[in-house]
């Protein structure tokens, strides 16, 4: 199998690109138009596809490729059937971002708005692009972004990273006599894994070529599993106020096997069944401003219930309970109020019990006990 070398000229995503047709329409999405820029066949131009069906990493235009005959879909009828294959960009310049490369045929001298993103090193050409522009042909909806930072490695990483700020470390804790080389590696010891899965860097700065690390607080949304670390992880609410025991170790301080999920909002959504949170310890729900409930049933089974403060001294009332003696307690009053409307002193009547014993009796009439009792709220 030969190797050869070649520059993108366009690729099939969608209908809207010109090779549509020629590529096989949806079964040719990934294929690339080339020019090749090496060998007996300099210039002439082809078609090829994507060497692997399970893993999409397709160029950008002007990005440098390796193409190879491979056989096609047409091996049934005929042994000799070859077509173009390709495998991912070439690493030109070392970058997550883009390897588009301009000028490559006519060796014309670079305009002075790019000659700036040029330098020579002893290895080579290194594109370092500080000012934010390019004016490389990179396709149609692709923008260059000149902030977009490679991770930063560390011995035994394997990272995946994408063109714009997100990526995947499967990494671990690395110290250098005793010293933690990233902000993960304060504790547990060297080799102990961590994965991390970030979408978008933060604020790391306008120079684009040089490398950064992750940082929870400040990327837009990350995901970190961990075995031994110390995450320095600063949670929007450490409000913990009502434990009155074993109260839950900061976010910041926990070291140990954890998953951190932090973004601008999360949503955890069960579409078809139960939405089940289980814990050893306790589960912490603490916000700054509110903790709201909606919906049909709430139901706490549970052998304590604290309202207002975790100090709570006054037992609630059982509605049922009440009114049953509420209900008695009329009864005796009203039977009292009755006989105080008639009652008498030495065979005569005693005016101030007599006037007053009707009013008393409709008052007491008008009394509902059911007022007491909540119609949607329940304890035993």
């Amino acid at each position: 199998m030969k190797f050869e070398v070649a520059i993108v000229e366009d690729i099939v995503l969608d209908q809207t690109s010109k090779y549509f047709g020629n590529a096989g329409e949806w079964n040719g999405v990934g294929t690339v138009a080339f020019k090749k820029v090496k060998g007996a066949n300099y210039n002439s131009r082809g078609f090829a596809k994507p060497y692997f069906s399970n893993l999409s990493n397709f160029p950008l235009k002007n990005e440098l490729i390796y193409i190879f005959a491979l056989p096609s879909p047409d091996i049934q009828e005929s042994n000799y059937q070859e077509i173009y294959y390709y495998i991912t960009p070439i690493n030109i310049w070392n970058s997550n971002h883009h390897n588009g490369i301009p000028n490559i045929f006519n060796n014309e001298d670079l305009p002075d708005s790019q000659k700036r993103d040029y330098k020579q090193t002893s290895l080579g050409a290194v594109r370092r692009v500080e000012d934010g522009s390019s004016n490389i042909d990179l396709g149609t909806t692709f923008q260059e972004k000149s902030n977009i930072k490679p991770v930063k490695k560390f011995e035994g990483d394997v990272v995946l990273e994408g063109r714009l700020g997100n990526s995947i470390r499967l990494g671990s804790t690395n110290q250098l006599n005793s010293k933690p080389l990233n902000k993960w590696s304060a504790e547990g010891f060297a080799g102990d894994p961590i994965l991390i899965l970030r979408n978008g860097q933060g604020d790391t700065g306008s120079v684009g070529f040089l490398p950064t690390e992750e940082n929870i607080n400040q990327d837009p949304s990350s995901i970190y599993l961990t075995t031994t670390q110390k995450i320095p992880f600063q949670a929007a609410s450490t409000n913990y106020y009502s434990y009155k025991e074993n109260k839950p170790t900061l976010p910041n301080l926990y070291t140990g096997k954890q998953i951190l999920i932090n973004s601008g909002r999360l949503i955890l959504n069960s579409s078809e069944d139960h939405l089940m949170l289980s814990s050893t310890k306790t589960i912490s729900l603490s916000s700054n401003t509110g903790l709201n409930f909606d919906t049909t049933q709430a139901v706490f089974q549970t052998e304590n219930i604290y309202l207002g403060s975790k100090s709570a001294t006054e037992p609630l009332v059982l509605g049922d309970a009440l009114e049953a003696v509420m209900k008695e307690l009329i009864l005796i009053i009203k039977d009292i109020s009755v006989s105080s409307a008639t009652a008498a002193n030495s065979g005569g009547p005693i005016p101030t019990l007599n006037q007053k014993a009707p009013s008393w009796i409709n008052r007491l009439n008008a009394i509902n006990t059911d007022v007491f009792k909540s119609k949607y709220n329940y304890t035993i």
